[in-house]
């Protein structure tokens, strides 16, 4: 029987690890040899079947050959019709590396994006994701929420953490440059090969559910059993065993808070000052525009991106203008430094039918926020039911906690600057 490098029975044929857990690759030849008689096939038949020549077969499997090309590995591959482990295995063990870890001939993996200034007001999240992916029951954690909330910026710390205390491969594919893309000619065995049973972290930052092969990420959890998977996307991917972690926006002020000791520990002011002096250095809040600073991270929803894009403005406006602004039309003048923003949102609604938009509008309405409960009294469907609804509303960023507790919520103001009243009368 076959160890692999936890420790743990292995396949029968294969590569595995020694008791100290280093990787022991099986010669090519005998490898290929226990595969073809494991299917029955004999040299010629393999030869027809891989449009490898026989020649090579016999050279391959008497030792006379010891490195075969890449093409030629993947041919016999596909001829054996190995899957998943078994042909991760294979085509580590016919790769040309002759010293260190096989399994690292794909690619040499390359440390999470640094990040260009330090995280505020998301240490609870921080330490809940990590927490989630250490606890070994959710290999798959999916952080969904509205674009701009600053998904990716949380992923960054927390694969950022990993690669620092050592001990854990952490890949990073962002959506520009995917491994798991749909119509791209990427092999899921060949991150296989890279990962083997060895602790990994794989992220995938900013990739759309509709567009990632879920069918290869599922076959690379299955198959690497040390790997765990970070997911940012605006929607979960639904696969089983999914952890969906919701990012809502940082706090914002109470109604009427505006002195500024107080307003100073609130993350979204924290933030917005923070921005504003990289274009005004020396900025404060003061009793002058405490409540203009206040009001002006209500209205963009603690979303750091937005707040971001306003704090640009400060370079030629004073709070009460840029407020003055954001309350005419807040896309306008969020538009230069996140030009999505309306077009996130406007999606994100009409996902939405007709009776949960009017649902929607008929919560917005209430100054004190609302709960589940209330969501039932006011339609009279199942508390279920309505639950299920607010959660939903929740992974898609369209409303926010009112309150520490986090059971009552808001809509964002910026889904209000849409016009749900206007949506039901078209």
């Amino acid at each position: 029987m076959v160890e692999t490098a936890s420790g743990q029975p292995g396949p029968g044929i294969g590569n595995g690890a020694d008791r100290n857990g280093r990787f022991v690759q099986r010669k090519f030849g005998e490898l290929l040899k226990a595969h073809r008689t494991k299917r029955g096939a004999t040299q010629r038949q393999l030869a027809d079947l891989s449009t490898v020549s026989i020649r090579a077969i016999r050279d391959l499997e008497s030792g006379r050959a010891h490195r075969p090309r890449r093409d030629t590995v993947r041919l016999i591959a596909d001829g054996l019709g190995l899957r998943g482990r078994e042909r991760a295995d294979f085509e580590a063990a016919g790769c040309h590396t002759a010293a260190g870890d096989l399994r690292l001939r794909c690619a040499d993996p390359a440390p999470p994006p640094t990040p260009l200034n330090a995280l505020l007001g998301r240490d609870e999240e921080v330490a809940a994701v990590h927490e989630l992916l250490a606890a070994g029951s959710h290999r798959l954690v999916t952080v969904t929420g509205l674009g701009g909330v600053g998904k990716s910026r949380l992923a960054q710390e927390v694969a950022g953490g990993v690669h620092e205390a050592g001990g854990v491969v952490v890949l990073w594919s962002s959506a520009r440059e995917p491994l798991l893309r749909t119509g791209r000619p990427a092999d899921p065995d060949e991150l296989a090969v890279l990962v083997g049973d060895r602790p990994a972290l794989l992220v995938l930052d900013g990739h759309e559910p509709d567009r990632v092969r879920l069918d290869d990420l599922a076959v690379l959890l299955r198959e690497c059993r040390g790997l765990r998977v970070l997911a940012t996307a605006p929607a979960p991917f639904g696969l089983p065993g999914e952890r969906v972690f919701p990012l809502t926006p940082l706090a914002v002020p109470e109604p009427g808070t505006d002195d500024p000791a107080a307003l100073a520990a609130v993350p979204s002011v924290r933030l917005l000052v923070r921005e504003v002096r990289q274009v005004r250095p020396g900025f404060t809040v003061d009793r002058a525009n405490a409540a203009d600073v206040a009001a002006l991270c209500r209205r963009l929803d603690g979303i750091p991106a937005a707040l971001e894009a306003a704090a640009c403005w400060f370079l030629v406006y004073e709070p009460a203008a840029v407020l003055e602004h954001v309350r005419t039309d807040p896309f306008a003048l969020t538009a230069d430094h996140l030009p999505g923003l309306r077009d996130t949102l406007d999606s994100a609604v009409r996902g939405l039918d007709a009776a949960e938009v009017s649902l929607l509008a008929r919560l917005t309405g209430l100054d004190a926020g609302w709960s589940v409960v209330d969501v039932a009294g006011l339609t009279g469907i199942p508390a279920a039911a309505g639950a299920r609804f607010v959660r939903r509303l929740v992974q898609h960023g369209l409303i926010r906690p009112a309150g520490p507790d986090r059971t009552r919520f808001r809509t964002l103001d910026l889904v209000n600057a849409l016009g749900l009243d206007h949506r039901l009368a078209v």
